[in-house]
């Protein structure tokens, strides 16, 4: 055999091997991965797409080089919403042009948290801790409020004024503890029995214990402009002011007492009495101060009616509830809306609903004064399936909505009314 025909033969056998040996690594072998080098960092990967994602200034859609986005649908805000599962001291309700926000205490710890009508997001504003704070008084920007507490191993109630003011931003220090809102003020007077806020959101009428006496001054919220308007022998008494010329002052109540209700003029101190002799009186004025809704003890249950001021007629509600669980309208006056307990347990009212010997089950109702007109406007427990005993009843400035807290456990929540 000549030396070209082995050469060729020896090549041959040569290029046979070598192309076995392709054919097994690309078809029939492991595939070979592609390497994404520094040179092309956003290469395609087959085997971990959802790794590789496109430049920042790149055109390409973003499917085309990942997983298809996750939509995530914004879930709606219930009917009726839990703001806050754990106790409130207390809140307040404000609308801006777009939104209702209701900023609220937590009675524990005395920080500050706020919500908002069209989102589900609740912001913690401040962290200065005040402990165990059992009311809150708003004023009307929600930047100031008057807290009340009771001092650590003592019965002393503090009551102390606060400035919701900004904060540095978070710090490298310390990014977790600081919120963008602290809160900064004053004590006030120690005598402080009740407070009630003027309509306007800009001052208080105070009632205040001195020398056995019931004292009633008109202030800021921080005592300023201090004005005294009401000196009467008689310290167990509850304040509110619906209309910004009146305030109205009742005896607090009991079912075993006789109750009786007075207005009280801001500007000249007039002092008058509205209604009275009636034993388990207690009262809510309408905003426009011309109503008493009222509600007194009757045969181990409670009767609810209206007092037309001006006519001194008195007119029976179709349901029966207790004031302490109604707010009256701003926009229309006559308008009412009330928690109503599904069934009202034989006692003695107010007084076992007070120390919680009784609690209720309650549904919404609203009522058109004028007509005796009532509509149902919730079921609390077939909304929430919780036990739902409402107070601190409160509409925002639009009444589109309707706050309040459950007596039960003193969570917050709100009642969508446009729904």
């Amino acid at each position: 055999m000549s030396k070209k025909l082995l050469t060729l033969i020896i090549l041959l056998i040569l290029l046979i091997v070598v192309g076995a040996g392709y054919y097994w690594l690309v078809y029939r072998g492991e595939p070979i991965p592609l390497t994404v080098t520094e040179e092309n960092p956003n290469g395609f990967n087959p085997f971990n797409r959802n790794t590789v994602t496109p430049p920042s200034n790149s055109n390409q859609p973003v499917g085309t080089t990942t997983k298809p986005a996750q939509v995530t649908e914004e879930r709606e805000i219930p009917t009726l919403r839990l703001i806050s599962a754990t106790p409130v001291g207390g809140f307040s309700a404000s609308t801006t042009a777009s939104t209702t926000v209701v900023r609220y205490v937590d009675r524990g710890a005395g920080h500050i948290f706020e919500a908002y009508s069209d989102r589900e997001e609740i912001e913690k504003l401040s962290n200065t801790t005040l402990p165990r704070i059992y009311e809150s008084y708003w004023n009307k920007n929600l930047n100031a409020v008057i807290l009340r507490y009771i001092k650590s191993n003592t019965d002393t109630i503090v009551n102390f004024y606060g400035e919701i003011r900004p904060t540095t931003k978070a710090t490298s220090t310390d990014p977790i503890n600081t919120t963008p809102y602290e809160v900064r003020g004053k004590f006030l007077s120690a005598g402080i029995d009740s407070i009630a806020v003027s309509p306007k959101g800009d001052r208080v009428f105070t009632l205040n214990i001195e020398d056995g006496r019931g004292i009633g001054y008109i202030s800021g919220f921080d005592e300023s402009k201090k004005t005294k308007i009401l000196d009467i022998p008689l310290t167990q008494l509850s304040i509110a002011w619906p209309e910004e010329n009146t305030a109205i002052v009742t005896t607090k109540a009991s079912g075993m007492a006789r109750g009786y209700v007075y207005s009280l003029n801001i500007t000249t101190g007039l002092f008058q009495k509205i209604m009275g002799d009636i034993v388990g009186l207690t009262t809510k004025a309408s905003t426009d101060a011309k109503r008493i809704l009222f509600s007194n003890s009757a045969n181990n249950s409670i009767k609810t009616s209206v007092f037309n001021i001006s006519e001194s007629k008195t007119a029976s509600v179709i349901f029966k509830t207790l004031p302490e669980k109604c707010v009256w309208s701003n926009i229309n006056k006559n308008d009412l809306y009330c928690a109503v307990p599904v069934e009202i347990p034989s006692g003695t009212y107010p007084d076992d609903w007070y120390r919680g010997k009784i609690s209720f089950i309650d549904q919404i109702w609203h009522l058109d004064t004028n007509t005796g007109e009532v509509n149902l406007l919730a079921n609390l427990l077939n909304l929430s399936n919780k036990l739902i005993d409402a107070v601190d009843l409160t509409l925002d400035k639009k009444e589109d909505y309707l706050y309040f807290i459950n007596k039960n456990d003193l969570s917050l929540w709100s009642l969508d009314l446009t729904r």
